[in-house]
Formats: C-alpha cells, sequence, structure tokens
C-alpha cells in the first residue's frame, strides 16, 4: 500500500496555517483530497455529488488572495477542504435526504452552517451520502446506494451522517458538517475512528436542513422544535472548538438558537469530576460488548492518573430512554414519516415489503420497517404528556448531577461497527447517544484505538447544556494519549 500523503494527515487548522505560511497553496492542499477520494469513493459510495471544479475555481481564487493579503487577516479555515452531508442545503446542488420522490430536488439556499463554514474560508469537496430520508443508524437509500466503511467495506459507516464518517475516516476530507436526531454525527463517528460533536441543543441553527424551509421556524418553537441538532466531525479533536466558534449563534431564521457565550473549560483533568458508566442499560438496546466496555475504563483509568475526581454513574439512570426519545420525537413532529417518504399520498406497506422481496422495491428496509413501527406504535396524547414530564425530571436531574464541571463518559453504541442489515436486528441501540438530544446537553465521539478486528473503538464524552468546551478538552486530552484518528490500512 502506498503511503498516505502527510496533508492527508494534519488536522484543518494545521493545513490553514500551512497555507498562511505559504508553505503549499489551496489548489494544492485541495488537489492532494481530491485524489484521495477519488482513490476511495469506489470502495466506499459515500459521494452523493462532488463539487470539484467549483471548489479548484475557488482555490485559484483564494491562491490570488494569498499572495496579495496579509495572512493574519486571513479567516480561520482558509484554503481548507471540507465536505457537507446532503441533507445540509448547498445552494444549486441535490437535497434528496436519499428519498426516490425527491430525487431531483435541488436547494435554492444556504444551510446556515454551510454558509458559515464557507465565510471561515473552507472550501467544499463534495455532499455526502445519508440513509433514507435520514432516519436509520446505517447509510443506504435507493437514490445514492449503499455507503460502506473505510475499516472494512462489508460493515456500515453508520449513520445518517455516515457518508462524512467514511470519507473523513478514510482521509479524504479532513472535517464536515452533520447533523444529529439520535446519534447521527457520534455514530459514524465512531464506526468510522474520527471525532464527532454533537453541540448543545439550541446552539447552532437548523436553518436550511431537510425538510424544513426556511417559514417552517415560524411556528419550530418551544415544544415544536425538533431534537436534531446541526454538528461536525473531524479527523482530529483540535479541530472541534474553532467549528463550534465559527459554527454557533442565531442567524435570524431559526428563532430558538441562543446566543450563547460558552464557558472555556480547564484543560486541567484535575479539576474535572469524570463519572464512569461503561455499560448502561437501557429497555430494548442490547450491552455493552466487552471490547466497548474495556474503552471506556481506558478513558477513565487516564483522567484518573491525572487526577480527576472519579465518579460511577448509575447504569440504569437511563433505563426508559427509548421510550422518552421515541415520544420526544413524536411530540415534535409536524408531518409522518409516510408524508416524507412519499409525499404524493399514502403508502400501502404490506405491498411495498413484497415489492422489496421480489426486488422492485422502491423504498430502503428501514423505511419500510420505520411506517410499521409509526403505523403500530401510536402514542396517545395523555402518554406523550407522561413522557414528556418523565423526560423533564430526568433532565433536571441530570444536569444536576452534572453540575459545571462533571463528565460523563460511557459508550457510543453497544458494539463496533456492525455488518450490512445487522443494525436492523437491534433497531433500538442507537439510544445510547439518542437519550443524550432529548436531554439536550453536549456530546463527542472520540476515537479510542482498535479491537482485534481492526475495527475502530471509541468513548463518548457528554456534560451539561453549554458545557461543549469540557467535552471537546477531553477529546483533545485522549487523542494526546492515545493518538485519535488513525487511517485505514485496508484502501
Amino acid at each position: 500500500m502506498a503511503e498516505l500523503d502527510p496533508l492527508l494527515r494534519l488536522s484543518a487548522g494545521d493545513l490553514a496555517t500551512r497555507i498562511r505560511d505559504r508553505d503549499v497553496s489551496p489548489g494544492e492542499v485541495l488537489e492532494t483530497h481530491i485524489r484521495r477520494l477519488r482513490q476511495v469513493n469506489p470502495a466506499l459510495n459515500a459521494v452523493a455529488e462532488e463539487h470539484f471544479e467549483q471548489a479548484r475555481e475557488e482555490a485559484a481564487v483564494q491562491t490570488k488572495i494569498l499572495m496579495d493579503k496579509d495572512p493574519a487577516e486571513l479567516p480561520p479555515f482558509f484554503g481548507v477542504p471540507f465536505t457537507c452531508k446532503e441533507m445540509l442545503a448547498v445552494r444549486g446542488m441535490k437535497s434528496t435526504a436519499g428519498a426516490v420522490h425527491w430525487r431531483e430536488h435541488r436547494a435554492d439556499k444556504d444551510a446556515s452552517v454551510y454558509h458559515r463554514l464557507r465565510q471561515a474560508g473552507a472550501n467544499l469537496l463534495a455532499t455526502t451520502n445519508v440513509p433514507e430520508l435520514g432516519f436509520w443508524f446505517e447509510c443506504e437509500n435507493p437514490v445514492y446506494g449503499r455507503t460502506n466503511n473505510p475499516y472494512d467495506p462489508r460493515r456500515t459507516c453508520g449513520g445518517s451522517s455516515g457518508g462524512e464518517g467514511a470519507l473523513i475516516g478514510a482521509g479524504a476530507s479532513p472535517m464536515g458538517l452533520g447533523s444529529d436526531i439520535g446519534g447521527s454525527i457520534r455514530m459514524p463517528a465512531a464506526f468510522c475512528g474520527v471525532f464527532g460533536h454533537k453541540p448543545s441543543n439550541h446552539l447552532l441553527p437548523l436553518t436550511g436542513h431537510f425538510p424544513f424551509s426556511n417559514e417552517d421556524f415560524r411556528n419550530l418553537r418551544g415544544e415544536r422544535y425538533p431534537l436534531t441538532t446541526t454538528g461536525f466531525l473531524s479527523r482530529s479533536a483540535r479541530d472541534l472548538a474553532p467549528l463550534l466558534r465559527i459554527l454557533k449563534g442565531p442567524d435570524g431564521i431559526d428563532l430558538e438558537t441562543r446566543d450563547v457565550n460558552l464557558r472555556q473549560a480547564p484543560r486541567d483533568p484535575s479539576r474535572w469530576r469524570v463519572l464512569v458508566c461503561e455499560d448502561p442499560i437501557f429497555h430494548l438496546s442490547g450491552r455493552a460488548e466487552a471490547p466497548v466496555r474495556a474503552s471506556v475504563q481506558k478513558a477513565a483509568r487516564l483522567f484518573e492518573q491525572y487526577g480527576a475526581r472519579m465518579e460511577t454513574f448509575d447504569e440504569r439512570f437511563f433505563l426508559r430512554g427509548v421510550e422518552l426519545w421515541i415520544d420526544a420525537v413524536k411530540a415534535t413532529k409536524d408531518r409522518s414519516f409516510q408524508d416524507l417518504l412519499n409525499p404524493n399520498g399514502p403508502l400501502h406497506v404490506g405491498r411495498e415489503i413484497a415489492r422489496s422481496l421480489f426486488g422492485r422495491g422502491q423504498y430502503s428496509w428501514p423505511s419500510l420497517l420505520t411506517l410499521l413501527l409509526e403505523k403500530w406504535m401510536v402514542s396517545s396524547d395523555e402518554r406523550v404528556g407522561r413522557s414528556l414530564r418523565e423526560l423533564a425530571r430526568m433532565k433536571r436531574e441530570f444536569h444536576r448531577i452534572l453540575g459545571d464541571d462533571g463528565l460523563l463518559l460511557c459508550p457510543v453504541h453497544p458494539r463496533t461497527a456492525p455488518r450490512h442489515r445487522a443494525t436492523l436486528q437491534g433497531p433500538f441501540d442507537f439510544i445510547g447517544t439518542g437519550i443524550f438530544n432529548a436531554l439536550e446537553v453536549p456530546a463527542t465521539s472520540i476515537p479510542m484505538g482498535f479491537d482485534d478486528h481492526q475495527l475502530p473503538l471509541a468513548v463518548q464524552a457528554v456534560a451539561a447544556p453549554f458545557q461543549d468546551d469540557l467535552t471537546i478538552a477531553a477529546a483533545e486530552v485522549l487523542e494526546s494519549a492515545f493518538g485519535g484518528w488513525s487511517p485505514p490500512s485496508s484502501l
């Protein structure tokens, strides 16, 4: 195997520094990533739509700017390539969410987080694949097909920001934009060996995220506001804090986004309280396997060596997490999954399942399963109300336990990257990440080396609302100690 180009090992921040110092040009950095993307994408199928020609034009303009301008005046990610989840709008590019009835849909505006990253000087390489309507933790749809894991193509890259995880994990992109309603940033990051941060709810605007129009945000207020958060993935923990600073804050459209001055966490772990839960118990979800538990223990031992105050977190605290997450999502929904999947009218689920069995189906198996669950798991308003009250109590207690200095270490997922379609055997195993969307807290997926099969391991760091800098600080410490992302040898 050819040695990976050194530029493909650098963080986005280090690439920006090399460009500002004129060690490399924006064009050289871009072409290096395009070559890598073209090399790996046939095996991954992670790209939804290329943006190469526009990116080359942008890099040429940036090269001229670099020659004429004081480098100190350049924006923080000047000349750095990035990728973007296809469900986040990029004007003029497809925004289909992998759904067959949206196949020709193109965005007429930019998502706010995309616009902010472009204003920070970053240059779009491509948009990336998602599950159908983004509603599964495996990345497959009838528009773009299935995306594979860069460490083992027989396995999933995760979802719904799965294309992002796959390309960043393969070394083809230094950073990317994603979104997360139940682990859609953190699971791809964990399965693909990179860093992924789900910010505190209401910290980054959701404007431009499929299927919401700008007009929708007039009504998406209070309890009707989605659990979805926009966020990001990167090959280095050092890029997480700069990305958060660039992307956070109101945009005047998503009226629930708050203007928060985030508290800077101490970088010395001896000043932290670290709560450890290596195997949380949830109704309907599997238990964490031994390598996953060992990763949490490994991270905890490091912080203990650094002098952190260690505590054990109750493994049954989140027991009813699945039920609470489902009802919290139902309480925010302004349209059904059925209506989004086929805007032209109702589907006969049994007929579509039969069509799929004979290879003539238009919809993915996870979408058909979701339709069945939507049909069968009908919650009364009374039950949803009880769940929301229980969730509110859990939220208050969880926030009280964490305080301003508490960091929870727990698994991202019960297993390493599952084989394709194996996710259907554990449909609620996402809850180890999803519960933190419902609790509205920040959470970061952090790579922790590999298991015996050379599959990436990870740990999840969680803190109280708007204590994002604490989970990011934990990621930086663990990256320094254990090396962070390591490119796959099989590509």
